[in-house]
């Protein structure tokens, strides 16, 4: 007799690793800079937590004012300390959005639900210079992957940071140089010195790589620079649009990640 693997009708589906909600509660909060907010989270749920890359995000459901359905955002994973079942996020501090707003008001012993991971960064063994960029909502992304880099291979990072004082202290293997470019007075996403920055750069076609994320309008303007104008190869190109101006829970159809 011939055996079937059909579920049957109205019968639930295993829910995806990835998708799976796990409790976590918030253990320690620090300032890292006046735009920066890091919450340490800890749950004996992230024991087989899959973290096996840099820059690799998770979905955060923080509770609402209102006690109803918890808003979640993508959130990269800045440190993963598997021995203490440990994950740091670090939170923007802009506007008045759910996730930021919680973050502010953030005391250790709240709890939260968390959904990951995805994505991440690799780097191609072939690979001998890394340019990357981005703004503030990509700095925890770019310091996860500036610090697991190997030595030899040389990397310029811009960022487009709030003030001088966001700049941060990270530590690497690799050959780093980081701009900081403070924004000043200027809006958020209508700054065009970051990508004036990056594009100028300088990009071996055979053996450079591009990783950047930011606004999408301004990532678009970079994305169609390093694949039309400059011709490097799609697989050695990350482009993402973390946010979008004037919309909530942006998601980038275009992305690389």
């Amino acid at each position: 007799m011939k055996q079937t693997n059909t579920p049957l009708a109205g019968a639930e589906r295993p829910v995806p690793p990835e998708r799976r909600l796990r409790i976590a509660e918030v253990r320690k909060v620090t300032e890292v800079s006046p735009h920066m907010r890091r919450i340490t989270l800890a749950s004996a749920a992230l024991m087989d937590f899959p973290v096996r890359r840099p820059a690799q995000w998770v979905k955060v459901f923080v509770p609402t004012v209102d006690g109803g359905k918890p808003n979640g955002r993508a959130y990269t994973i800045r440190h993963f300390r598997e021995t203490l079942c440990e994950m740091d996020i670090d939170f923007v501090l802009h506007g008045d959005g759910p996730c930021s707003t919680w973050a502010q008001n953030a005391a250790p012993g709240e709890v939260v639900q968390i959904a990951g991971p995805r994505g991440g960064f690799r780097l191609d063994p072939d690979v001998s210079y890394l340019l990357i960029g981005g703004d503030e909502t990509a700095l925890p992304a770019i310091g996860a992957i500036l610090e697991t880099l190997p030595a030899g291979l040389s990397v310029d990072a811009f960022v487009e940071i709030p003030e001088d004082r966001d700049a941060q202290i990270i530590h690497s293997k690799a050959d780093v140089e980081i701009t900081w470019l403070p924004r000043g007075n200027d809006d958020a996403g209508l700054c065009s010195t970051l990508a004036d920055a990056v594009t100028r750069a300088e990009v071996p076609q055979a053996s450079g790589a591009v990783w950047f994320a930011a606004e999408a309008s301004v990532a678009r303007t970079v994305r169609r620079h390093f694949r039309i104008d400059r011709a490097i190869p799609p697989s050695r190109l990350v482009m993402s649009g973390y946010w979008k101006k004037g919309e909530t829970d942006f998601k980038d159809s275009e992305g690389d990640q």
